[in-house]
């Protein structure tokens, strides 16, 4: 099982954003007081939290895009197929042309051959004919044979001719007959021909519509495509400010770190001189107040400047829990640690809780700042135990384990910064 999929993706800031504040921290930073470094804070906060609701926008919309092309390509899948089937319809439609053509033409090579064939009969029909007329045959029948223009037409009029053999009776019935079925097979493959041409004609005109069709979906589908690589440049810009954003945070974090304790420094140095100066017994009595209070602001201050680190397993003895993805994994910039449901989670080392708050991808997660090198996060719980501004010492519950934001199951995704970056957690605990 994975989890974390696109935390090495995780958005804090948009385009507007980012034009606006980056390199912001390195440029106006003119913080004195601890005050002050908190206003700072929870303004880059701020603008931060503002960049992750744009960013999630942003995120929503290459989705719906990505949705849109998807759909764009599935119609254009289905418009192809249907154009390839129109033009299996015009290839058919065009071979049965082809067909009729030669079936045509072969009848009328026949017809040709046939209409030689009985010139000769014609004429041999003439001679007789003319013999008759001139032997005392009706003037009407030789009429008819000179008027005619040819061996069918002849036969046509034939039925108003007498004295004729009944051999040439036989001889014109049956020419009369071939003609006949040889022109309505000719008519008949005529018809064929124009119907199958007018078939051929409304396939090829719906075939160009498609076409249509087709070219202005793959448009559509090109320009859904440049909208989506756009939407990828912005959230990509948008997770490189996201990174500037926790370096200024750290940065301003250990300067608030070193002004609290040059804060507490004068303050312990202006309790000293107000003592010196008082002197006596009563004096003493004041130096051990003072002192008991320095040391709770003190224990406060050590928190914050822990020199050397020791990690623990931010679960309830080392390795407790199936590691279900390492660091570098595909990108991943962290540890998923598959647990129950409700499992507590324990802080790493002593720190600062910077944040602890819901995130798009990371859910419910907790920030916690150790000194100027490290910080460590704790995402995706059921619920937080801690609050932005506390001070947390190593083991302490800080929150429970579940599957809120960007996640696939119950687990702890932990985090390890040095520096600003994220490091492979298994270096530390």
């Amino acid at each position: 099982m994975e989890f974390c999929l696109y935390e090495e993706n995780e958005i804090y800031a948009s385009p507007p954003a980012c034009w606006r504040w980056r390199f912001w921290f390195s440029t106006n930073v003119f913080a004195t007081t601890t005050a002050e470094y908190d206003a700072q804070i929870s303004e880059i906060k701020e603008k931060q939290a503002q960049n992750e609701a744009e960013a999630e926008e942003l995120n929503a919309q290459l989705e719906s895009l990505r949705s849109e092309t998807a759909d764009a390509q599935a119609y254009q899948e289905t418009l192809v197929a249907q154009i390839e089937n129109y033009q299996e319809s015009i290839d058919l439609a065009r071979e049965r042309i082809d067909e009729l053509n030669s079936s045509i033409s072969t009848l009328e090579d026949e017809i040709e051959k046939a209409d030689a064939e009985y010139a000769d009969t014609f004429e041999q029909l003439k001679v007789r004919l003319n013999a008759l007329y001139t032997s005392g045959g009706e003037l009407t029948t030789l009429e008819i044979l000179l008027d005619s223009t040819s061996l069918y037409d002849f036969s046509v009029r034939s039925e108003a001719i007498q004295g004729v053999t009944r051999h040439d009776k036989q001889l014109m019935e049956e020419i009369k007959a071939y003609m006949l079925q040889t022109q309505e097979q000719r008519d008949e493959l005529s018809v064929q021909k124009e119907e199958l041409a007018e078939q051929k004609k409304d396939l090829e005109s719906k075939q160009s519509e498609l076409q249509v069709l087709e070219e202005e979906n793959q448009r559509l589908i090109e320009e859904l495509q440049l909208q989506s690589a756009e939407a990828e440049n912005l959230i990509a810009e948008n997770e490189a400010e996201s990174q500037d954003y926790l370096a200024q945070l750290d940065s301003l974090i250990a300067q608030r770190s070193e002004q609290a304790a040059r804060e507490e420094a004068e303050r312990q140095q202006a309790l000293e001189n107000q003592q010196n100066q008082g002197g006596g017994s009563s004096d003493a009595g004041s130096s051990s107040s003072g002192s008991s209070g320095s040391s709770g602001s003190s224990n406060d201050s050590s928190v914050l400047n822990t020199g050397d680190l020791s990690f623990s397993w931010p679960l309830a003895g080392y390795g407790y829990g199936s590691i279900t993805q390492y660091y570098g994994n595909n990108g991943h910039m962290g540890l998923d640690i598959g647990i129950p449901y409700g499992t507590p989670i324990y802080a790493a080392e002593s720190g600062q809780v910077i944040s602890a708050e819901y995130h798009w991808s990371w859910g419910n997660n907790v920030l916690i700042w150790h000194n100027g090198t490290y910080s460590t996060r704790y995402a995706h719980c059921s619920s937080l135990a801690v609050s932005a501004g506390e001070y947390v010492q190593k083991g302490q519950v800080i929150g429970y384990a579940g599957s809120t934001g960007n996640s696939t199951g119950n687990h702890l995704h932990f985090e390890v910064y040095q520096n600003g970056s994220r490091v492979d957690p298994l270096n530390f605990v």
